[in-house]
């Protein structure tokens, strides 16, 4: 059991008599929103909270300036709902003392406020974990998530009318009992922002509305924030702006970047300015992922210029910084050894943690890049988001709960799906006389067609689609090693469908049946996964280095294949990009001909 504490509620000060004029203070109000983990740094008065209860009654308060003071005047007629200060309801006019802390529960918020310079209070809380005292006594007797409290309540039996809640390293709270229907209805740390809206965070792929995105803190004091902790910089609701429309954090200084609300991850520059399109990578586990996604990158910056004069570049430098590297380590490298792409953990570099409906989960870090034509007015641009996943999180029986770092493929505009034939009996079969070490390679049983089939159940259950229901989005079928696999059907000679700087529709069809055929013949089962799973589905032969790896001999990566700098020649990268771009974005990627 928790050391007893002392839980702190002070007096409320009533006063008479008439609001003051409306007035800026140099010392602000702080309001610290204990269940988004938000502070707010109030200097202009009088200064107005509307919000709503759980059950959508409109509830009202007003904060003025008076004689140093702060002055909190009840919810004017006409709005129904209850306004509570200390747990008591607000029926008067109450005055907050310089450097007392008050609670305030306003509709759906439970805040906790105080007038006093910044950055003195708060020094820092967990709005992630509250802590249940007793009023009476003043003993901690536990602490759980604010949606848990009630729960533990129950199971130990306390008295919600005797009992005090508050957030982790703060001494002022709630009455549980007057809490109690707020805290069971917050379902996620980012408080009253729901899971709708205009944008779609890419990390966390919950959407919000641009006026519900945080801002990010500026000045060095301020590098604290309650949730994300004392080493990252504050995210705050802004109420002030500069003249030049920017947030300013309470320390004076423009907060020019932005947070998502729910995750709080840093937003990537302009991305409210964008409509952005999810790109989902699948493929089980040491199919090429990495491989891929850092060629394939690296070749749509080279060709999209030359084959639809597009622009293709880096939408984010800092958050791509992983994946540029991957690239660099690749194509300049000068031996085999020097281009070895480790194989992506689940929870390794790729991935950072971050909370998501009040949990602290492992999710892939978003490479964002641009794709421009910039010889139209106005320009037409779009973001492509991309994620290097673990093959291991679209495997049967993982959860999506616990580690929902395959979410993004339901919230995606376009699916890859990459297949590695070396990991095939039937393929292995074919190419028997093929003296490349992948083929050689045992490891993990081949369960590709059952990934496929996994990801059609979870896809479709997150959509609320039925099973015999097609799902909107386009899928490319990768048919991945193509070099390997040449004496079956060369993709060397399969026609590029690259007309006039548009893309040959009639070309594409042609190549994916001839893709598909033999992929039926060998591989039946994951034919009919893919086309009882979407509406628009096409076969594409690629490879990521066009020739065979070769083990390495010695050092820290003895025994791993490894690709030869000299000889990388990717092999038909870039062509199901374009067809995804074409079925997401045809203004900027036409196409002729008929599919």
């Amino acid at each position: 059991m928790p050391q007893q504490q002392q839980f702190h509620q002070p007096p409320v000060h009533s006063l008479d008599g008439r609001p003051p004029l409306a007035r800026s203070v140099s010392v602000p109000l702080i309001l610290v929103d204990c269940l988004a983990g938000t502070i707010e740094h109030i200097t202009y008065f009088p200064y107005v909270l509307h919000e709503t209860d759980i059950t959508g009654q409109a509830v009202s308060a007003v904060f003025h300036s008076r004689q140093g003071s702060i002055v909190l005047t009840p919810p004017e007629s006409g709005l129904t709902g209850s306004v509570f200060v200390n747990g008591i309801p607000l029926s008067a006019a109450v005055s907050l003392p310089r450097d007392e802390t008050f609670s305030l529960q306003i509709g759906r918020r439970l805040l906790l406020l105080q007038a006093a310079p910044p950055p003195t209070w708060p020094p820092g809380f967990n709005a992630e974990l509250w802590q249940v005292f007793d009023t009476e006594t003043g003993e901690l007797l536990g602490e759980a998530p604010p949606r848990d409290i009630l729960k533990l309540a129950a199971e130990y039996g306390w008295d919600p009318s005797r009992c005090a809640v508050c957030p982790e390293g703060l001494e002022t709270g709630f009455f549980l009992a007057s809490a109690a229907d707020t805290l069971t209805a917050s379902d996620n740390i980012s408080g009253n922002t729901p899971d709708r809206g205009r944008f779609l965070c890419p990390a966390c792929w919950l959407r919000f509305d641009a006026g519900d995105a945080l801002a990010i803190a500026t000045h060095e004091s301020l590098r604290s924030d309650p949730v994300l902790g004392a080493d990252i910089m504050l995210r705050f609701n802004p109420t002030r702006f500069n003249d030049f429309g920017q947030a300013v954090d309470p320390m004076g200084l423009p907060a020019t970047e932005l947070a998502c609300p729910h995750c709080r991850r840093q937003l990537p520059p302009g991305y409210l300015d964008l409509p952005h399109q999810i790109i989902s990578l699948i493929g089980a586990p040491s199919s090429g992922k990495s491989y891929f996604l850092a060629v394939l990158t690296r070749m749509l910056q080279e060709r999209l210029s030359r084959d639809f004069n597009l622009v293709f570049k880096d939408g984010d430098p800092t958050g791509n910084m992983l994946l540029n590297q991957m690239r660099t380590k690749l194509f300049s490298g000068a031996t085999p050894e020097e281009c070895v792409l480790g194989k992506t953990a689940m929870e390794g570099a790729t991935y950072e943690r971050l909370p998501r409906f009040g949990r602290w989960v492992a999710l892939p870090r978003p490479f964002i890049y641009v794709l421009s034509d910039e010889h139209t007015r106005p320009p037409h641009n779009s973001a492509v988001i991309f994620y290097d996943n673990a093959g291991e999180h679209f495997e049967p029986g993982h959860s999506i709960d616990d580690s929902p770092g395959a979410l993004h493929v339901v919230r995606s505009s376009g699916i890859f799906f990459l297949y590695d034939p070396t990991s095939s009996v039937q393929f292995r079969k074919e190419l028997t006389d093929v003296p490349d070490p992948q083929l050689r390679q045992h490891g993990r049983a081949d369960q590709q067609d059952t990934i496929l089939a996994e990801m059609e159940v979870r896809v479709k259950k997150m959509l609320g689609l039925a099973p015999g229901e097609k799902i909107p989005i386009p899928i490319a079928v990768l048919v991945g090693k193509c070099d390997v696999w040449a004496k079956l059907l060369d993709a060397r000679a399969l026609p590029r469908p690259i007309s006039n700087g548009k893309l040959d529709s009639a070309l594409i069809d042609a190549n994916s049946a001839l893709v598909r055929g033999l992929l039926d013949r060998l591989c039946p089962g994951l034919v009919a996964h893919a086309e009882s799973l979407s509406e628009s589905v096409r076969y594409f032969a690629v490879s990521s280095l066009g020739h065979s790896p070769s083990a390495l001999e010695g050092g820290p990566n003895a025994g791993l294949l490894a690709p030869d700098p000299e000889k990388l020649e990717p092999i038909g990268i870039e062509i199901p990009a374009y067809w995804l771009f074409n079925k997401i974005m045809p203004d900027i990627i036409p196409s002729v001909g008929r599919e």
